[in-house]
């Protein structure tokens, strides 16, 4: 066969190739389709293309109008805090959990996670929870010998001798940010299973890790309550669980003080200290994270922090909280009022 012929003969069939899975692709969507077009029909639908959850909005009573970003309210207070201030660092991220609109201001620098670390752990153990039955049932006798060094935020008093659970070590370590919770926790699960969980939630960890290493940015970190909210990690059990903890936490600043008491907050802080020579604590960042159950638009926030005093970021913390929860609040009732969500 001369050579030109079978160049053409070789082109003809990727053309038939590329055309004939062209044809047969479209011929799988429109029956995928119709078949959805059936579905609805059946149902009394006439909106098949649409979010499927809209049509349950004012039922649930949620508000699905977008938000009107208020993100220049925080660059703004930001920059003054910063002109004050000038070795502050703040970062602040906010996602609309209705819509999926998200903000952020300087939300790719890095900080030090701190106790936000204790979230992975808690999450490692709970997906090991979910095909161990015995896994929130393992047992540890506590020695107070063996966490002599420790120091704890605000932890839970253990006493000497007294069995408990792993299920108690993690009420402990996320309700109370107990940190030799966190440590016998960790040697149960295992460095491996960790880090397992933080390269699954896209927070990549450096080779030269140490405690104070700065490796976590607010949005990366914000992603953990995304999908422990969504439940697209954890099981629905275990989610559900997670959060429940994260509810219960003792810390009662920041975010949590910011929002009126009525409304459920799943937060958790970090706090990173640092012992000076002489012997003084110097908390050099301070972080916190949660879920704000609003009513008609639930939400997650996250506010970073590093330079300046304790009470310098927790008063930023408190106010960057603040302002989002009144714009959030006050942009539902103006659409409530309005009626802007139609049928």
């Amino acid at each position: 066969m001369p050579k030109y012929l079978k160049i053409s003969l070789f082109l003809i069939l990727i053309l038939l190739f590329f055309y004939g899975g062209f044809f047969y692709a479209n011929t799988l969507n429109a029956n995928k389709i119709k078949q959805v077009v059936k579905i609805a029909e059946s149902s009394g639908s006439n909106f098949i293309l649409l979010n499927p959850i809209l049509p349950y909005v004012n039922d649930i009573g949620l508000d699905y109008n977008e938000l009107k970003s208020f993100k220049p309210q925080i660059e703004a207070y930001i920059k003054i805090k910063k002109s004050e201030n000038p070795d502050l660092h703040v970062s602040f991220y906010f996602r609309d959990l209705c819509r999926g609109l998200w903000s952020g201001v300087n939300e790719n620098e890095f900080f030090s996670p701190a106790s936000l670390f204790k979230l992975p752990v808690m999450i490692a153990l709970l997906k090991k929870a979910e095909t161990d039955p015995n896994a929130l049932k393992t047992g540890i006798v506590y020695k107070a010998e063996s966490f002599k060094n420790i120091e704890e935020e605000s932890g839970f008093k253990k006493e000497e001798g007294k069995y408990y659970t792993t299920d108690d070590l993690l009420t402990q370590m996320i309700c109370y940010s107990d940190n030799t919770a966190s440590l016998i926790l960790l040697s149960f699960l295992g460095d491996s299973s960790i880090l397992k969980v933080i390269f699954d939630l896209n927070m990549n960890v450096g080779s030269q890790y140490n405690n104070n290493t700065n490796f976590v940015s607010v949005k990366a970190y914000a992603g953990i309550f995304r999908v422990l909210y969504n439940s697209s990690y954890l099981n629905k059990q275990m989610s559900e669980k997670a959060l429940g903890l994260l509810c219960q936490s003792k810390y009662n600043k920041g975010i949590r003080s910011a929002v009126p008491t009525q409304i459920v907050v799943a937060h958790k802080y970090g706090k990173r200290d640092i012992v000076g020579e002489n012997g003084k604590i110097n908390s050099v960042q301070l972080h916190h994270f949660g879920i704000v159950y609003h009513a008609k638009k639930p939400y997650i926030i996250g506010v970073m922090t590093r330079g300046g005093s304790l009470t310098l970021k927790e008063k930023i913390i408190y106010d960057i909280a603040e302002i989002a929860y009144n714009e959030v609040d006050k942009q539902c009732k103006i659409n409530h009022d309005n009626q802007v969500f139609k049928e």
